[in-house]
């Protein structure tokens, strides 16, 4: 089998891969994310994003496939990302209260023998409940690592009102789309802990 390499340092994204069955190397990408420019398409630039990882992550190495993602929260074509710190969180988590908004992960696969490679995106809506300034604060300390500063698998509960689409794309990695596009490159990983 291909060495399967993850241009990412996320537990949950590791974590998701080796329940899969998947043998990985953690390579995280150094690159440094440009600012999310005012009425940026969300859906090109989480792509570009992705490929921009998976790209840096490739050139490191000569062979084996790289696995880039990035993972974005949406309300009214506005994009959050990962927030600076706490008080960033504090905002974001402000923001999103009581809206509908999408998640979007994007997936960059690249062989690195071949150069051949795959993007793709998967897409889950999000409606969440109005919470109070003190909720806000909890949150914003337990999740100031992750993009829209929560975690639908741990405290979310308080946030998340309902989701529609893939929670696995929530958590940070669609893992049945990364599977189907894996199958591309003959490589077929265990999805049964995922249905």
């Amino acid at each position: 089998m291909k060495k399967i390499i993850l241009a990412s340092c996320s537990p949950r994204r590791k974590q998701l891969l080796k329940q899969a069955g998947l043998k990985i190397v953690i390579s995280p990408s150094m690159l440094r994310e440009n600012p999310i420019k005012p009425k940026q398409d969300p859906v090109t630039y989480a792509l570009l994003l992705a490929l921009a990882k998976a790209e840096s992550v490739a050139r490191r190495f000569k062979a084996g496939l790289v696995i880039g993602a990035d993972t974005i929260v949406v309300v009214n074509n506005k994009i959050f990302g990962k927030p600076k710190n706490q008080k960033h969180a504090q905002q974001i988590l402000a923001a999103l209260s009581g809206t509908t908004q999408f998640v979007y992960t994007a997936i960059a696969i690249i062989d690195i023998k071949t150069g051949r490679r795959i993007i793709d995106i998967e897409k889950t809506t999000i409606k969440t409940r109005k919470l109070s300034n003190t909720q806000i604060k909890k949150l914003s300390k337990l999740n100031h690592d992750k993009a829209g500063a929560y975690a639908i698998q741990k405290d979310s509960d308080i946030l998340v009102k309902e989701m529609i689409g893939d929670y696995y794309n929530v958590v940070g990695l669609p893992i049945k789309r990364v599977a189907s596009i894996l199958k591309i490159f003959s490589i077929k990983i265990n999805i049964n802990p995922f249905t």
